[in-house]
């Protein structure tokens, strides 16, 4: 009894960290009501529990811990310093509060770590939660993932970073604990309401009955996009808003303001290092004598270009020998499967591709000589893939170089490549120094003696109309008689455009085969690619063709 006597006369602070339980416990209660009576939250008063914070919420008696974890969240909730303790509190919560018994210390901890990232601390939160996943205690792992699953439903993917969250879900699936694996489905499920489709590809190598259940959730969620409905301590003019609206039931008002960013596929995956893994005599078999040999060396390096992101580093020989191969090798199966290797490393590389790109651009463009529909395909695949790693300006001499040629096949697929890409512009990408030069040869094939080449031709002119409209575009149709002018207002109409999405494309490496054998470069962001450039002419289904599909291209 004089023990008790004695501590209760320190002042709050010191009875917060008394060996005492029985004085700590009190010391939270009186300092959870000094906390709600300060009204300044730059009152020097806060400065000294700035060492204690952690103490509160993982003190080791459980009834005084509950107290300590009520008056850190109102101790974070108002005192201007609170940021600062943001890495050692969420780790202690981590720790020390998701493996309790007791929900209410779980419920508590949730909400400390939420009201972190409410003042502008979610980055170190979820730092702390990510690194929960590795405990080996799965109820902390089941917590943490519950807790990041409630900070990315309220606050929404432009707050919490969603790639190491994609990053860590896999594994989450493949735990031997059913807790863990129920909550990574839930967190999936929550991830792809503020994603779709995005989310697909990271997770395409999970358990197939996995895979499948998550799809049945997915299909019951509503089309519309999710929206962040709690606000860090910044959007408080967005908070207003939201509140306004939702007292008047109007769910559309202010959508633009808080609805989730678009997230490209390609952005949520780790890339992979395929180079050291090219097998040791992969140069000498890509120039070997027998067409086996070169065969072998090419179906090595299209295993590795398969991985949908790729490690940056020195591709130069790589695309050299691809180069070769499209451009000189008797054998058309071969040409066809260097140009799907070309196309998988553009598509894996993206931007770092672009150096490349004008190296490779006006071999594959002269290749269109050849009339073999898998061959023609596969070159297709390959250059949309090269001009979405760079821009048509970049490209535009190749094409320009290959408009005159004799050969028609070279010439229709020349604008036909034009088409597609044009779909991807916008008017200042497509600008009249630009745009002048590729409608003077496009306006000389709609006189072609060739239907194809004409045809190709309206594509392309249609296309660019479209992009530009007719204001910027007239002054190069002035001398087009009205028949060929309808055939290219027409073409125009039927045009879907994609409004610069460039990158979009390219976190899948299936490029989708059109009718009459245009190819569009492919789409992973969950919005279907319209395989041709108008909307005319029967379409066929992606190819799924594997190499020995090939057979019936072998020359010896």
């Amino acid at each position: 009894m004089a023990d008790e006597c004695e501590w209760m006369k320190l002042p709050i602070d010191q009875k917060c960290e008394h060996k005492v339980w029985k004085a700590r416990l009190n010391g939270y209660e009186e300092a959870a009501k000094q906390f709600q009576k300060i009204q300044d939250e730059k009152s020097p008063e806060w400065s000294k529990y700035l060492g204690l914070i952690k103490k509160f919420v993982t003190d080791s008696n459980a009834v005084a811990q509950l107290k300590g974890l009520e008056a850190a969240l109102v101790y974070i909730e108002n005192a201007h310093v609170a940021g600062r303790t943001t890495g050692e509190v969420t780790s202690g919560v981590v720790n020390k509060v998701f493996n309790q018994p007791k929900a209410r210390a779980k419920e508590l901890g949730m909400e400390i770590c939420l009201m972190y990232i409410e003042i502008e601390k979610a980055e170190p939160v979820q730092e702390e939660l990510l690194k929960g996943l590795d405990n080996k205690n799965p109820k902390i792992v089941v917590a943490c993932i519950e807790t990041i699953r409630k900070a990315l439903g309220e606050f929404g993917s432009k707050i919490v970073q969603l790639k190491p969250i994609v990053k860590a879900l896999p594994k989450l699936f493949e735990s031997r604990e059913k807790a863990v694996r129920d909550e990574a489905k839930l967190l999936a499920v929550e991830v792809y309401k503020w994603i779709r489709d995005a989310l697909r590809p990271p997770l395409q190598n999970i358990n197939s009955v996995q895979l499948k259940e998550l799809e049945e959730e997915w299909v019951k969620l509503p089309t519309t996009a999710s929206r962040q409905t709690r606000f860090l301590r910044s959007q408080q003019d967005l908070k207003t808003k939201f509140e306004q609206h939702q007292a008047a039931g109007d769910d559309e008002e202010g959508e633009e303001e808080v609805e989730a960013p678009v997230v490209d596929a390609y952005d949520l995956l780790e890339p992979v290092e395929i180079l050291s893994k090219l097998p040791k005599d992969f140069y000498e078999k890509i120039e070997a004598k027998k067409w086996q040999e070169r065969k072998e060396a090419l179906e090595a390096l299209e295993m590795l270009v398969k991985n949908p992101k790729l490690e940056s580093g020195d591709y130069a020989d790589v695309v050299r020998a691809l180069k070769k191969v499209i451009g000189k090798d008797s054998n058309v199966l071969l040409v066809a499967l260097g140009a799907k290797c070309l196309a998988g490393l553009a598509s894996g590389l993206r931007k770092k591709f672009q150096t490349y790109a004008t190296h490779v651009v006006p071999t594959l463009l002269e290749k269109f000589k050849e009339k073999k529909p898998q061959v023609v395909q596969a070159l297709q695949e390959a250059i949309d893939a090269v001009f979405l790693t760079t821009t048509l300006q970049n490209l535009s001499e190749d094409v320009l170089g290959v408009m005159e040629n004799k050969n028609p096949s070279i010439k229709q697929q020349a604008s036909l490549f034009l088409a597609r890409s044009f779909r991807y512009c916008t008017p200042s990408t497509l600008p009249k120094s630009l745009l002048k030069p590729l409608c003077a040869a496009l306006l000389k094939q709609i006189n072609d003696s060739a239907s194809e080449v004409r045809d190709a031709a309206f594509e392309a002119l249609g296309t660019a109309l479209k992009v530009v409209g007719e204001r910027l575009m007239n002054p190069f149709l002035v001398d087009v008689d009205k028949l060929k002018l309808d055939k290219i207002k027409e073409c125009s109409d039927k045009v879907d455009l994609l409004h610069g999405k460039k990158s979009s494309a390219g976190a899948s490496k299936a490029v989708k085969p059109g009718g009459q054998g245009k190819v569009a470069p492919s789409s992973s962001s969950g919005d279907k690619v319209d395989a041709h450039t108008t909307k005319s002419g029967p379409s066929k289904k992606p190819s799924t063709s594997k190499v020995g599909h090939f057979e019936d291209l072998y020359t010896n």
